[in-house]
């Protein structure tokens, strides 16, 4: 029988919407901000998530949800437990959060048979160098992987604005290279959060130029404020944690990283 650590699932205020999320990761982003780098949180089979989905969304909003996206942490480490996960939540539109760097063309058909709508793909870099500097691998199979995803499902590509790093001008090939797949992907620019000494968050302005050398090349570009699905700027910035026991708890980004204490390892 097989496990993931999960260490909490959220439930959005804005919408009927789930994330899952699935801690580890083989990426060593040097920035990384998640709590689910690493294993952690409790073991559970695919029942017994797709149990605690059904009932704390049942609990929340009265109804299952209507969206769930999966994350991470990277969701694609273990092949089998997510392909039956998927199969298993085929009551809602699933979307796949993955740095796509473990993909290949049949996993991907293999995880959109299963029932995945949607991939959201991140793209540290698009210069090779600077990707594995900064994930400890090279970008080649990911941007190869881009365009098969493109080809059987929705795609969503994300970027970190990092200052120093990856700002307007490699912005602006990451938004030629995606244009020259399809100019109607959707593209997503967020704000770094600096962690680890690493980098300043960016400016307003910075970011909006960013997004104006983008729209040269895309039709769908969108400042989002964080890696949530929500993207337009929002009078609710809290979400609703729920850990493996049932537990539920209103959390915001200030209280996102305080978390880390509380999970068990």
């Amino acid at each position: 029988m097989k496990y993931r650590h999960i260490p909490f699932i959220t439930l959005s205020e804005i919408a009927c919407r789930v994330w899952i999320t699935l801690s580890g990761c083989n990426f060593k982003c040097r920035g990384c901000f998640s709590n689910a780098r690493k294993p952690t949180g409790k073991p559970l089979t695919t029942e017994e998530l797709v149990k605690l989905v059904r009932k704390s969304s049942q609990e929340y909003y009265g109804k299952l949800p209507e969206e769930i996206l999966i994350t991470g942490g990277e969701p694609t480490l273990d092949r089998d437990y997510l392909i039956e996960l998927i199969s298993k939540l085929n009551f809602a539109h699933i979307i796949l959060e993955t740095n796509a760097y473990l993909l290949d063309e049949e996993y991907i058909k293999e995880l959109v048979e299963a029932g995945v709508k949607e991939f959201m793909v991140d793209l540290k870099a698009i210069d090779d160098k600077k990707h594995k500097w900064y994930t400890g691998f090279s970008n080649k199979k990911i941007l190869k992987n881009i365009k098969t995803i493109q080809e059987n499902a929705k795609i969503v590509i994300k970027t970190l604005y990092i200052p120093g790093f990856v700002e307007e001008d490699e912005i602006k090939k990451i938004a030629k290279y995606i244009a020259s797949i399809n100019p109607q992907i959707e593209y997503r620019i967020n704000d770094f959060k600096t962690r680890h000494g690493l980098s300043r968050n960016p400016t307003i302005n910075e970011i909006e130029k960013a997004y104006k050398l983008a729209k040269k090349h895309l039709k769908n570009v969108i400042i989002s404020r964080s890696c949530r699905r929500e993207s337009k700027p929002l009078k609710k910035k809290t979400w609703i944690t729920v850990f493996p026991d049932g537990t539920l708890k209103k959390r915001s980004t200030k209280n996102y990283q305080s978390y880390r204490r509380h999970l068990p390892q």
